[in-house]
Parts: C-alpha cells; sequence; structure tokens
C-alpha cells in the first residue's frame, strides 16, 4: 500500500520536527516546521515534561490516523529518542476502538502489522494493558513493545484506592528493576508496578481520538508515567494541542480515501418512503458496482428508533422483510442487547449482508466502506450523533475511485420535521470530522425537488392558504372545486415556490391528507431522475513542464534528474562529518577501598580521553549494516554509501583516536550526522548537473504539448482556505487556498487584470494537484498560475523583500527563467517582490507582465 500524498507530507514534518525537537528543543522547533493553519502557534508544553515533545496530527475522519502513527513510531524512535525498540502505550477512547486497534496491530496480515515488522525487524509485540505481566527484561531492549489502553484505564487521582494492577507491585515484573537503575515514583506499594516500570522507561505515547483525552486527569497520566514523547491523532484538536499537520478533507477527496459528496435527501412523506428510498438507492448501487473491477457490495445503515418508540428495530426489521421481500440472511442487528455483526466479515463475496439495523452501536469503532447509504429514522439530536452515524459511510472502498461516479458518494435518508434541520447539522458533524466550514457547506448536495418549472396537480379537501406563504409563488395557481373537494394546479411552478411550500406545508395545507397528497405529487414528479451534483463546466487547464530530452527520450524533469549517473560519494567527498562530535555525556567515578574506608574520585566526562572506552561485540560490518539502511538514499547505489560509510569509520578509528565502541554507543547521532552530509553531497552534485543539463547544453532542456500538467476540474484539496474580505471573481475554483497579507495584492492585480481569463492560487508541497518547477533540492511551487486570454501561461512567484536575494529565491528564479525560455513564447514566468530592483513597485510589475 503506498502512501497517499498528504500522508507523506505529515511523515516529513514530523521527521523534521522530531530532528529538530533533539537539537534545538520543542519550542523552537515546533515554530519551524509547523504548518500555517488556524490553530494557535504557540507551543505549549506539558507541565514537568517540557523537554518531550508533544504534538498533534489533525486528520479528518478517514485520513488514517492508525496508519499514521505506526509509521510515527520508528520516526519517534530514531530521530528524538535515539533507540532502536522503544516502549509504546497506545491510548484510545473506548473499549471497542481498544479490541479493534489490537486486532489490527495483532494480525500479521493487516498492513499496519506489516509496516511495524519491516520497521523492527519483525521484533514486535502488541499487549493489551492488562497483559504487562508477560513482558520479560529482554523484551524492553531487544523488541517493540506496544501496550494499548484507554486512558480511563489508567486514569485515576488515587492510585492506590483505584485497586487498578498497572499500580500495584508485581512480582513478575521485578526482573525487569534488577540490575538498572530505577527511582520509586509510586512508593512502597507500587516499587515493582508496571506503572513504575513505564515512568522509568519513559514511553513513547500515542494518543488516538486525542480530542477525548485533554484534560487534566489526562496530562496527569502522561505526566505520571514521565512521557518521552506524545503524538496526538484526531480529526478536532482542542486549544490545549500543539497542532503540527492539518490535513483538509479535500486532500483526503483528492485522494480518493472518502466518499463525497454526500448526496442528502430528506423525505418527509412517510417513514417508509424513506426506507424505501435507501433500499432502492442500494439496488440500484448495487448494480453499477457489478461493473467495476473490484469486488463491492454496497450496503445501507438504518438507524431506528429506541425500542419504546414506534420505528423500533423490530417494526424496521419486519418491515424490510415482509413488506419489501429481502432476504432476513440479507439483515444484520448491531445494538447493545443483539450482535449480529460479532465475527462477521463484511468484505467477503459471500457475506450476504446488505442492510445493518443499529440505534447508536455503530456511533464509535465501527468502519466498513462498503457502507453507502444512511437512513435514520429517528431524531438525530446532537451533532455529535450525526457525526458518529455520517462518519461510518463516508470511508471510499480500497481507497479507490470507481469507474461510475454514483459509488464515489455517500447517501442519506433523513425523516425530520424541518426541511433545512439536517442540512444543518450534517453541515455542523462535518466540520466537527475535521472539515473546514467552506468544504462541509460544498460537501453535501440536496438535490432540487424540480429540475426545471413544471406544473403539480393534486386533489384536496380544502383549497390551499397560498396568502400564509412568506413570499408570493411565481407559478400560477388554480383551484377547481369538484364533487370530491378541489383540484389545485401549480402552473410553471419553480424549486423555489415548492420548497417555499414544503417549509410552511402546515400553514398551506391545514389537512393531513391535503399535506401528504402535496408531497407526493412532488416526489412523484421527480423521484425516477438521477440525482447528480450540478457540475460547473470549466475549460481544461494545462501547463507545459519543463522537460529533459536525453538521447531521444523526452521526459518531465525532476531533481533527481540532476544527478548525473557517474555521480559518486565516494570520489568526490572527504569521509568526515560535519558538525558531528563523538560526546557521551557520562560522568566517571572511581570506587575504591583506603584505609578501610570507601573512597570515590571524580575522573571527569572528557570523551577525548576515552575514558568510557570498552569493548564491543559490534563489528564495523555491524555498523555499517545499521547505519547503512538509515542514511540510503533513492538517489544512491547503496555499495557507494556502504563504502563511503565505512571510510568514515575507518577514518575515526585510524585517524582520530576512536574506538569502535564509542561510534556504537553514538550511533544514532551518526546517523543523523551522515543524512546530512549526504543531503549536502547530493545538493552539490545536482547543482553541477543541473549547470550541465539545462545551461551548459542547450538542446536538452524543452517543453512539449505531451508532458503536461492539468488542473483537475472536480478537486481542488485545499489545506486551509482563505477568509480574507478582498474577493476574486476569475479563480478557477470556487474556494481559494490562504494566501499571506503580501501575496493578496499579488492576487488582486491579477484577478482585475482585463488580459487574464482565470488564475489559480498553486498549492505548495502537492506535487499530484499543483503545477511545480524541478530544484536542486525538490520541487518548486510557484505562487500563481495563469492562463491570458490569448493562451499564454502566465506564472508568478511572490517573495519578500527579505527572500528575494537569497540562494533559494535565485534558483527558482533561474529555473522559472529557463521554463519560459524554451517555451519560445508559449509561457512566462516573473519573481515579484513588492519594489524589484528597478524601482517599479508590485502593481507595475505584475500589470507589466500581464500585457
Amino acid at each position: 500500500m503506498e502512501l497517499k500524498n498528504y500522508q507523506k507530507r505529515t511523515l516529513d514534518v514530523l521527521s523534521k520536527f522530531m530532528t529538530e525537537s533533539r537539537a534545538i528543543g520543542c519550542a523552537k522547533a515546533f515554530k519551524n516546521q509547523r504548518e500555517e493553519s488556524n490553530y494557535p502557534s504557540t507551543y505549549r508544553a506539558i507541565e514537568n515534561l517540557e523537554d518531550s515533545p508533544y504534538i498533534c496530527l489533525r486528520l479528518p475522519t478517514g485520513g488514517g490516523k492508525t496508519l499514521l502513527g505506526t509509521y510515527a513510531i520508528k520516526i519517534a524512535a530514531e530521530k528524538f529518542l535515539e533507540c532502536e525498540y522503544p516502549l509504546v502505550l497506545w491510548l484510545v477512547p473506548t473499549d471497542v476502538i481498544r479490541q479493534q486497534t489490537l486486532e489490527i496491530l495483532r494480525s500479521p496480515d493487516n498492513f499496519y502489522r506489516q509496516v511495524l515488522n519491516n520497521a523492527f525487524n519483525e521484533n514486535v509485540q502488541i499487549y493489551d494493558i492488562t497483559e504487562f505481566r508477560q513482558i520479560r527484561t529482554n523484551d524492553l531492549s531487544q523488541k517493540l513493545n506496544i501496550f494499548v489502553a484507554t486512558f480511563n484505564s489508567l486514569r485515576r487521582e488515587d492510585k492506590k484506592k483505584s485497586g487498578l494492577k498497572v499500580y500495584q507491585s508485581n512480582e513478575d515484573l521485578m526482573p525487569c528493576f534488577l540490575n538498572n537503575d530505577y527511582q520509586n515514583y509510586f512508593g512502597d506499594e507500587g516499587e515493582y508496578s508496571f506503572a513504575n516500570l513505564l515512568a522509568n522507561v519513559r514511553p513513547l505515547m500515542i494518543v488516538d481520538e486525542a480530542h477525548n483525552n485533554n484534560t487534566n486527569l489526562s496530562f496527569s497520566v502522561m505526566r505520571n508515567f514521565k512521557a518521552s514523547a506524545i503524538i496526538e491523532l484526531t480529526a478536532t484538536p482542542t486549544k490545549k494541542s500543539n497542532v503540527l499537520v492539518k490535513v483538509s478533507a479535500g486532500e483526503l477527496k483528492d485522494e480518493d480515501m472518502i466518499k463525497l459528496p454526500i448526496m442528502l435527501s430528506e423525505i418527509k412523506l412517510s417513514p417508509e418512503a424513506a426506507i424505501d428510498s435507501a433500499v432502492q438507492k442500494r439496488n440500484y448501487l448495487e448494480k453499477l458496482a457489478e461493473c467495476e473491477a473490484n469486488y463491492l457490495r454496497p450496503i445501507v445503515l438504518f438507524q431506528a428508533e429506541n425500542k419504546d418508540k414506534e420505528w423500533n428495530v423490530d417494526k424496521l426489521k419486519n418491515y424490510l422483510v415482509n413488506d419489501l421481500k429481502i432476504d432476513e440472511k440479507q439483515i444484520a442487528i448491531a445494538t447493545g442487547a443483539q450482535r449480529g455483526l460479532d465475527d462477521v466479515n463484511l468484505f467477503l463475496r459471500d457475506c450476504p449482508i446488505r442492510y445493518i439495523i443499529t440505534v447508536q452501536a455503530l456511533k464509535e469503532g465501527w468502519d466498513c466502506s462498503f457502507a453507502y447509504v444512511f437512513c435514520s429514522l429517528a431524531k438525530v439530536r446532537s451533532s455529535k450523533d450525526a457525526e458518529q452515524l455520517l462518519g461510518r459511510v463516508l470511508r471510499m472502498p480500497k481507497a479507490e475511485r470507481r469507474k461510475n461516479d454514483a459509488l464515489n458518494r455517500a447517501y442519506a435518508f433523513l425523516t425530520v420535521k424541518e426541511w433545512w434541520e439536517a442540512a444543518q447539522r450534517i453541515e455542523d458533524s462535518l466540520v466537527a470530522m475535521g472539515f473546514e466550514e467552506q468544504e462541509a457547506k460544498t460537501a453535501i448536495y440536496q438535490p432540487k425537488l424540480i429540475d426545471t418549472k413544471t406544473t403539480i396537480k393534486l386533489n384536496t379537501s380544502e383549497p390551499p392558504q397560498i396568502e400564509n406563504l412568506n413570499l408570493v409563488l411565481q407559478s400560477q395557481t388554480k383551484i377547481e372545486k369538484t364533487s370530491e373537494g378541489y383540484r389545485v394546479t401549480f402552473e410553471d411552478a419553480s424549486d423555489d415556490d415548492v420548497r417555499e411550500i414544503v417549509n410552511n406545508i402546515n400553514k398551506v395545507f391545514k389537512d393531513k391528507k391535503d399535506r401528504s397528497s402535496f408531497l407526493k405529487a412532488v416526489y412523484q414528479k421527480n423521484y425516477s431522475k438521477p440525482d447528480a451534483p450540478p457540475t460547473v463546466p470549466k475549460i481544461k487547464f494545462e501547463v507545459p513542464q519543463l522537460c529533459l530530452n536525453l538521447n531521444g527520450f523526452i521526459s518531465k524533469a525532476t531533481e533527481k534528474d540532476f544527478l548525473l549517473e557517474d555521480f559518486k560519494l565516494t570520489d568526490k567527498y572527504p569521509p568526515i562529518l560535519k558538525n558531528f562530535t563523538i560526546d557521551i555525556d557520562e560522568h566517571i567515578y572511581e570506587l575504591d577501598v583506603m584505609d578501610h574506608k570507601i573512597s570515590n574520585r571524580y575522573l571527569g566526562n572528557d570523551s577525548s580521553n576515552n575514558l568510557f572506552g570498552g569493548e564491543t561485540n559490534w563489528s564495523i560490518d555491524d555498523l555499517i549494516g545499521f547505519i547503512g539502511p538509515r542514511v540510503i538514499n533513492s538517489d544512491l547505489n547503496y555499495d557507494d554509501v556502504a563504502k563511503f560509510t565505512r571510510r568514515i569509520i575507518e577514518n575515526y578509528v585510524d585517524n582520530h583516536n576512536v574506538q569502535l565502541s564509542d561510534l556504537v554507543r553514538v550511533r544514532f547521532a551518526m546517523v543523523k550526522a551522515l543524512i546530512e552530509y549526504i543531503s549536502e553531497c547530493i545538493k552539490d552534485g545536482r547543482k553541477k548537473g543541473m549547470q550541465t543539463l539545462l545551461f551548459d547544453k542547450n538542446d536538452i532542456a524543452c517543453i512539449t504539448p505531451d508532458v503536461v500538467h492539468v488542473f483537475n476540474q472536480e478537486y481542488y484539496p485545499l489545506r486551509k482556505p482563505y477568509n480574507g474580505k478582498k474577493k476574486f471573481s476569475k479563480h478557477y475554483y470556487e474556494l481559494i487556498e490562504d494566501m499571506n497579507k503580501e501575496e493578496i495584492p499579488c492576487a488582486q492585480y491579477i484577478d482585475t487584470n482585463p488580459n487574464v481569463e482565470f488564475w489559480i492560487r498553486n498549492i505548495d508541497s502537492d506535487p499530484k494537484n499543483s503545477f511545480w518547477l524541478p530544484t536542486t533540492t525538490d520541487k518548486f511551487y510557484p505562487d500563481f498560475v495563469v492562463k491570458l486570454k490569448d493562451g499564454i501561461i502566465a506564472v508568478i512567484e511572490y517573495k519578500g523583500e527579505h527572500l528575494i536575494s537569497n540562494d533559494d529565491s535565485k534558483e527558482k528564479k533561474r529555473i522559472g527563467s529557463e521554463w519560459a525560455k524554451v517555451s519560445k513564447g508559449h509561457c512566462r514566468f516573473l519573481m515579484a517582490s513588492k519594489v524589484n530592483d528597478q524601482g517599479q513597485d508590485l502593481y507595475t510589475q505584475v500589470n507589466n507582465f500581464l500585457l
């Protein structure tokens, strides 16, 4: 399973943060690496754990929080903790999720477990918190040990009175404390307790659904166990969380992780009509699924009322079986009393289940991406309830977009009293699930009652009271007296007219049967019509990529292409690490007996004197085997890296009087220094390669109509939407990625220029959805991509005055200018600033550029 782009970005930021936290402290690292978002920018340390990184990864529901948690363990272990096998305390909000997490992490076939096995050489042990007695002394140093627990199982104000086993001394754990310096944090009754072992080992904490655990008692758990680092995973961070990375719902949709939009229908005619609609929708989706390459069996999730209400579980099931003739084997009931989904694999082809009835049992922890349709017969009393239930139908099967677009959406049928009530609640729920407010509004689609003006006829017992409407209808209303009552005709009725009547139906039609007749006439008019959301036709927007013509083969230029084939570390770079000192902070004392008394003498902590030297069972080959896989870069040959590493090790041992045992002890620091050194070497090699390929040989760089970036007409996976006061009319998408105060005027000048057809605020670090140019280190994402009315593509990068002259900006300007040059007038590039070196202000620069 390949990681999604937003997952790679999240882990990359986490890695940089952990590395910097070790070097310069958590607060400075957070300031340097935190992604721009609307969450607080000031780092909040946990009291008495100021040196422990405490950060939050914010991912919407369906974003793969558990998967990122498994990857985060390795990153924290090597980049910050500098240990091979950490002890991990994985905390979850409920027992249901605890059981699911245990099952996922223990299953050898599960991808999450495979991630852990690959990262820790199969030396992985997963425990329930109640199984702590099974851990052995050797496990602490030779295995990754993950203990899964709920906060409630550890969160007690008085550990002695609570009776929790983890706080009680246990002889099974006594060997773990022998031959180790340890401190007794929990008194005599807890001296050999698992809690005391945790506090001495200092666990890495992974906190799932962290918004549930930001209480003072939860923080006391983190302090009591002396957490070495805390990584929160949640869709809805609290104000106390340090949000390092924020992933938007748009990014999930773009990566086919969730089904959007949600097709919302309120069936006011009757509960039976809502059930019928849900069943018919499911049947329709299953027919479409038969044409898909991968197996898919759409499922309806029904929310019944409580047992003392009319539409309880029994009545709903009877209606499905007796009235709709659904095979009872296709129905599962999952409530507190009935556990119809226990031990059922809904993804198997021979599984018959197509309908699931619940009340609240599926609110937490349940997950099946085959669930497409949600039908609620109960009042959704809170945004939280709607969030949990609706979230069950949002995940996309196998995270793969389907050929038929109807299978890329979720469906909700609700029966509520007020027409707009459900829509508002679902919008609130989506925000609670990690959507931005603008994303939530566009994620819900309410099909029109009627697509075009039409004539609606019905028979009523009494004439409609049109005068009771808040607005005058645009349609003509004809009322004819008949022998049975009245014949009512709404001629040229619009969707606004019909919606106005529905919103005031009790005022317009006094009789219940008349109200039913009107709603039935409306639904019958539009019942069989497709409910696809409206699409806004856009002009296809293509931008040529910078290409390289190598021996007649033309391909998109990437940073990797600039490292020439003959590049070798061993050929050009000296075997000495910069900014690396072999500093083991170990204070050494000499103990002796003199004159029948114990004496001690401090010998110092100067590592250069080799006071702590000793033998090691590691060989140079062993150390290379440890370092090599951790520093290898996809650009390099492993043999070259291994030889280079050997030269560095032998140089320290042979020429700098460093013992091999010392290098073994500082091997994690050596890995970091070597990664940094190799990165510098690669950057130097790419600079030379870029000069050769782009500037020394004029016939290599080119553009071609066959290699272009095409902006997706449906998706614009912004991370933080622009909410400023300035309005724009020519942006390619309805929403706009956020801009800083200096970029907004630049966007204004683009938007108001008469030569501009449309423009895009290019999203940074999104190679799939954004236009980019290669640099010697990575990819460069210009701020604005503009389509002029004459077809020319104009690209603008804005730089503040403090950045315009640095090496990074100079390289980007040089590459952008070369891209424009080889386009032969089809493309333009501008590096803009507040005032350029000719004294022109920003307006003049942009205006002249777009002429």
